[in-house]
């Protein structure tokens, strides 16, 4: 018994490598981390995330990534910002939350569309595709996470960059970093395995 958990465990972890070797190696060409050597799109997709942590202290990631598709949208390297995150309640909506920042900061509402249904990254990305109809876009978000939203975008047969908002202190956020190792694997099992969502 002892010997078939050790294999199970040996298994699993090799499964996680792999999936973040194949995921990252095969991605990373298409992270961006200069603005000026984007090829340019009509839409960027910003990946929602709460306003605030745990702590309410406002969360440095949600900044960040509103900062860099403010920057996209004033250098013209989009036309359109799609806002896409979750909305559990009123008091809880991530698209809502991102809008109100940028408008604050001088972008036009009609320039943004709101996507309340991006409850995780594949959906975010699907509906992209398939309920906006772009086949071509700049995803924006932070580095961990940029390598799973190019891998399942490109997957879905868009054609895609991904621009690296700044990310804060990684001591700091060593847990979104160490999820995000599962996050990858799961997107490997849900597209190959587990999911139509690509047909």
């Amino acid at each position: 018994m002892l010997k078939l958990i050790k294999w199970l465990v040996i298994i699993t972890l090799s499964f996680i490598v792999f999936c973040n070797v194949w995921i990252v190696g095969s991605t990373h060409s298409g992270i961006i981390e200069d603005s000026r050597e984007l090829l340019g799109a009509e839409v960027g997709l910003v990946f929602g995330t709460s306003q605030h942590q745990v702590n309410g202290e406002s969360n440095p990631f949600f900044k960040h990534r509103v900062q860099s598709a403010k920057q996209l949208l004033k250098s013209g390297k989009v036309e359109r910002l799609i806002l896409s995150g979750s909305k559990d309640s009123i008091y809880y909506d991530e698209a809502e939350a991102m809008k109100a920042a940028l408008v604050d900061q001088g972008i036009a509402p009609e320039a943004l569309i709101l996507d309340k249904y991006g409850n995780r990254t594949l959906e975010s990305v699907a509906r992209l595709r398939d309920v906006y109809g772009y086949n071509q876009c700049i995803l924006i978000t932070q580095e961990y996470h940029a390598y799973r939203c190019l891998f399942i975008a490109e997957k879905m047969g868009l054609h895609a960059q991904c621009y690296v908002a700044k990310t804060p202190d990684k001591k700091a956020h060593l847990w979104a970093l160490l999820r995000e190792l599962l996050a990858r694997t799961k997107a490997v099992m849900d597209l190959y395995i587990l999911s139509d969502v690509t047909n």
